[in-house]
């Protein structure tokens, strides 16, 4: 049997009231109705109790009482499309060894960042989405001076990876609102082949890289302060092209080719530290 832990990441809007006591009845309402549509689609109480953390006679309660109603109809609605999604993510991967959920109170109007971690084959692709979805949290408010024509993107891939078909980044780029980088999608595999070329390259030099961003490019003196902050070797990249083996990769731009700066590391988690680095100096 395969066996899965699914992450969900819940980003709900401000004007909807789900703090304090309401996001215990919030969290009540999505378990109860997922445990009835998947007893309704023949799974056992056993297993639902399984998924959900709890008991069986819990999930038997839940299937012999109506679902607790929250503060307006609109909130029922958001969480049984919710529990309607995650139901049936599960009807069609099998039995997981638990839901585990958080909720984030933030300004991106979005239903629901939904992303499964298998053990198993993808895992590691799973696991990078995951950590993407929940990266871009993590960035200082973003200068003007660094924002490039083109957006900015996260591209990221596991060791093993040779094509740029199999490298994850954010579809359409990163969004800025207020200083703050927003997702339009959630990150998937093959969704910028330019910025996959970049590390895929990079990799050729004998780098250990496994994420990379792309931001507009600052002058020389802030390029050379965050050379010696990070302790790290610059190189040229003309046209995305890396020279050498280095974390901080300049291309210089060309006749209607914008100049970008790259900032690589072999720990997506060090991306925004990085970056924020190079805010400060700004």
């Amino acid at each position: 049997m395969l066996h899965i832990n699914m992450h969900i990441d819940i980003i709900v809007t401000l004007d909807l009231i789900m703090l304090g006591a309401n996001a215990q009845l919030w969290q009540m309402r999505l378990h109860s109705k997922i445990a009835n549509l998947l007893l309704e689609n023949s799974w056992q109480q056993t297993q639902v109790a399984q998924v959900l953390g709890t008991t069986q006679s819990t999930i038997s309660r839940w299937n012999e009482r109506p679902v607790i109603e929250l503060a307006s109809q609109e909130d029922n609605l958001e969480i049984d499309l919710l529990a309607a999604t995650i139901t049936s993510e599960l009807l069609k991967n099998g039995i997981p060894d638990k839901i585990a959920m958080g909720i984030t109170i933030g300004e991106e109007i979005s239903k629901c960042n939904l992303s499964m971690i298998k053990k198993g084959k993808n895992a590691t692709n799973n696991l990078l989405i995951n950590s993407m979805s929940r990266l871009i949290n993590k960035f200082s408010e973003l200068p003007k001076c660094l924002i490039p024509a083109v957006g900015i993107n996260i591209a990221s891939c596991s060791k093993e990876v040779i094509h740029n078909s199999e490298v994850i980044a954010f579809p359409g780029r990163l969004r800025l609102e207020k200083g703050k980088l927003l997702a339009q999608m959630p990150p998937q595999i093959g969704a910028s082949m330019h910025l996959a070329n970049v590390l895929l390259s990079l990799r050729e030099t004998g780098s250990d890289a496994i994420a990379i961003i792309n931001l507009k490019l600052p002058n020389e003196d802030i390029i050379n302060n965050l050379s010696n902050i990070l302790k790290v070797d610059i190189c040229d990249a003309p046209r995305g092209i890396p020279q050498k083996n280095s974390r901080i990769l300049v291309d210089r731009g060309d006749f209607g080719w914008e100049p970008s700066l790259y900032l690589a590391t072999n720990n997506i988690e060090s991306i925004p530290r990085m970056v924020n680095e190079l805010i400060l100096i700004c």
